[in-house]
């Protein structure tokens, strides 16, 4: 209580002096006023800049502590020779697109595991399976007429061949492929799809001309009986033949994204396409059945079934080819369709791969060929021990190096796909004499500073103070930058150029390799 006794009557006397001190100064004279009120100011601009000027300076006394290395050390030119090599998986197969087509399903997802042989995805294969239906039905009606058939009458079955393909065809014309025309036009039927206008019109005009064709084949009809069989079914396989090709373009047409085909509609012309090869596959087995007539009854038989058996075959592989399968087991690490996509033929549609299985690709200058061998040890990422597995005897034809192969001994962190540092010590050790580094310098990317108008690394000079020397960078790899300019291997530059600036002041500190 004293000192709070004490303390009030000061604190309360202030504004009683703060009064009489201004009023003393106001009773003096103008030029004194002055003077004092400039000595204040002068004193306080004076305070702030001292107090800036000492904050500013105590950081830049101490200097940061830098580490030099020369440019063949941090280029992988010192010891050992360093160079960037690409993880990959032993085992591992890019899967490619038989044909092309719209992906019905996919059966598996990124990540997962397969066995060989698993259906990964299917591309769209109604007229494929129907093929596969209608060679089957011939296959069996082959077998079923070897176990009792006659001599045949080849004349009369080669006729009725003809006359049977014609029935066949005008027959599938008219109720399957003619659901994508319309109202006839100037040069055809209209096209009722929507692919580009030289499309459509080649269509339109593609189905008059098979019009045409159709009358005239249905004219000949009524002199078969007097005309060559061989003839007659080499003139209806032609025929057949021109239509199956007119199947196929406007299939093409009516698989494009914006054709707007309906299920129906694809559903008739694969129905009118599997009728096409059915009756090409009765002409070919008519052909051969005329010819082989003076044979005996079971070589025709059995050639028939041959034929069948083969007709069948090409089916289910046309079938296969809209199947995509992985070749071997493994792990899905590319899979980038889905379904509803398009895909064309020879896309790559997926890949897999053993990734527990992971080996290192290095290409070195065809000089230091001689200086490897498989079983030598390396380094990689400067952690992991690795050892050369095979050498490549000869240069690989697009890069002109020596393709090597390193596997990783024990457990490792490395990821498929990875760039990784692979350091060949035993070069060195057979030479006595530093290498001299081949083609662009090759320094880490921490190293150079990029700058809005230059690419620069730092020395030091003798005053401690950072020096900048301006580069020319090349592409990116890994973790280190190309140096196209010339910089003397002997040059001892920053190791880590990252917040530093020209003509900074720095401490120097010895390398840590």
């Amino acid at each position: 209580m004293s000192i709070l006794s004490r303390i009030r009557p000061f604190v309360t006397s202030i504004p009683t002096r703060s009064k009489a001190l201004w009023k003393r100064y106001r009773s003096l004279r103008l030029w004194q006023q002055v003077a004092i009120a400039a000595l204040l100011l002068i004193l306080l601009i004076g305070g702030v800049a001292f107090a800036r000027s000492g904050a500013t300076d105590a950081p830049s006394a101490k200097g940061r502590t830098v580490t030099l290395q020369t440019v063949r050390e941090l280029s992988g030119g010192g010891s050992s020779v360093n160079l960037i090599g690409t993880v990959r998986s032993v085992t591992e197969a890019n899967i490619l697109a038989q044909t092309g087509g719209t992906v019905r399903a996919v059966r598996t997802a990124l990540g997962k595991s397969v066995p060989a042989g698993f259906v990964i995805a299917e591309l769209e294969n109604a007229a494929e399976r129907a093929s596969v239906l209608q060679a089957e039905g011939a296959y069996e009606a082959a077998v079923a007429a070897r176990s009792a058939q006659s001599l045949p009458d080849t004349q009369i079955t080669a006729r009725n061949a003809y006359r049977s393909a014609y029935t066949t065809v005008d027959t599938s014309l008219e109720l399957y492929v003619d659901t994508f025309y319309g109202n006839p036009t100037a040069v055809g039927p209209d096209l009722l799809l929507y692919p580009d206008h030289d499309t459509a019109v080649h269509l339109s005009r593609e189905r008059a001309r098979i019009q045409t064709l159709m009358g005239q084949w249905e004219s000949s009809l009524g002199s078969v009986d007097s005309r060559d069989p061989q003839t007659l079914l080499s003139e209806a396989e032609t025929y057949t033949r021109t239509i199956e090709t007119f199947l196929n373009e406007l299939a093409a047409a009516a698989n494009q994204n914006n054709s707007r085909a309906t299920s129906a509609q694809l559903s008739a012309l694969a129905t009118a396409r599997a009728n096409v090869a059915g009756v090409l596959s009765s002409i070919t087995t008519a052909k051969s059945s005329y010819r082989s007539g003076s044979t005996g009854a079971t070589a025709s038989a059995d050639a028939s079934v041959k034929q069948a058996l083969g007709s069948l075959r090409a089916a289910q592989a046309n079938l296969e080819r809209t199947v995509v399968r992985a070749p071997i087991g493994g792990q899905v690490n590319f899979l980038p369709i889905r379904v509803g996509d398009y895909v064309t033929a020879f896309t790559h549609v997926a890949t897999v791969a053993q990734n527990g299985a992971l080996e290192i690709v290095v290409y070195v200058s065809e000089n230091d060929r001689d200086l490897l061998a498989a079983g030598s040890a390396v380094l990689v990422e400067d952690t992991y021990e690795g050892v050369i597995t095979s050498v490549s005897p000869a240069l690989d034809p697009v890069t002109k190096q020596i393709e090597v192969h390193v596997a990783v001994t024990g457990a490792s962190e490395l990821v498929n796909g990875q760039s990784v540092h692979v350091s060949f010590p035993d070069l060195a050790a057979e030479t006595n004499e530093l290498p001299e580094t081949e083609g662009p310098i090759l320094l880490p990317l921490s190293a150079v500073k990029l700058r809005a108008g230059d690419r620069i690394v730092y020395t030091v000079d003798e005053e401690s103070r950072l020096v900048a020397v301006s580069v020319t960078v090349g592409e990116v790899r890994g973790d280190h930058i190309e140096i196209l300019s010339e910089l003397s291997p002997e040059l001892r530059i920053v190791r880590d150029a990252r917040g530093l600036s020209e003509g900074q002041s720095v401490e120097v500190a010895s390398a840590a390799n």
